[in-house]
């Protein structure tokens, strides 16, 4: 078979959502396909700095972050799409008059908004999953030369929500992950124009990719191909999206998609 770009998502893909176990079947489903010639990606909503060890250590060919606003290939950075300082200032300090939990999520470092009450200790949560320790958001305010490329926000069913929602869209996109936990990516990327940049840059046709997802973020991605894999713990309506239904990620999903499509 000729040379594949390969696509993944990370939790509940690559790993298990939650415990973020990585199957040995997964490891090896990696290491096969790029023996037979593949190049295989990480997409994925986290940005560089927020990407498990467990996963880089498997020496993917190259990284798409933050759904789309960060591209690599091996270490070179091909593309980042940066915010303003004063764009970024301006949110936090929208957000901040709402008093509403926030995480902003930079290329280097994971910011909090110490100055709103963290009732729930989200905060706490989000840095054991993303295995990280967070920063003040304040140096954002305090360094013209630091930015943030996305924000996760908790917007419960309310008014104030609803207006505040209405604000972040006139520079984001907003992707409900559930829980009432919503994901803020800047207008024109996504998981999908990752997919595109790369297929332009490496020579390749949307035909020569497969992309793997499990939620709501990875649609994008798993519309843009014809070879599209649901993992098989994924939401219904990706599942009805894609071309193919594989196991969940504990079940060996990753490995057994790989053997059905010939890749490895």
């Amino acid at each position: 078979m000729e040379q594949k770009l390969l696509f993944f998502d990370i939790d509940g893909t690559l790993i298990t959502e939650g415990a973020g176990v990585l199957p040995e079947s997964t490891r090896e489903a990696v290491r096969l396909a790029q023996d037979s010639g593949h190049l295989l990606f990480v997409n994925t909503g986290r940005t560089r700095t927020s990407l498990p060890q467990k996963i880089t250590e498997l020496g993917f060919d190259g990284y798409v972050c933050g759904c789309g606003t960060q591209i690599f290939l091996k270490e070179e950075e091909l593309l980042h799409a940066r915010l303003t300082n004063n764009l970024c200032c301006q949110v936090v300090k929208t957000v901040r008059e709402y008093g509403i939990p926030a995480l902003y999520e930079a290329a280097d470092a994971v910011y909090f908004d110490y100055q709103i009450p963290d009732k729930e200790n989200q905060a706490k949560k989000i840095e054991d999953t993303f295995g990280i320790r967070g920063k003040d958001i304040e140096e954002i305010f305090q360094d013209e030369q630091k930015v943030y490329d996305k924000l996760l926000l908790i917007l419960k069913s309310t008014g104030k929500s609803k207006e505040l929602k209405e604000y972040l869209s006139q520079y984001f996109e907003c992707i409900d992950r559930g829980n009432f936990m919503y994901e803020m990516i800047q207008k024109g990327y996504s998981k999908a124009t990752g997919i595109h940049f790369l297929c332009e840059y490496m020579g390749k046709t949307l035909e020569d990719c497969y992309s793997f997802g499990d939620s709501e973020n990875d649609m994008a991605m798993l519309e843009a191909v014809p070879n599209s894999i649901a993992m098989g713990n994924a939401q219904e309506s990706i599942k009805n999206t894609c071309a193919y239904v594989t196991e969940d990620v504990e079940n060996h999903g990753i490995y057994k998609a790989m053997k059905h499509f010939g890749l490895i």
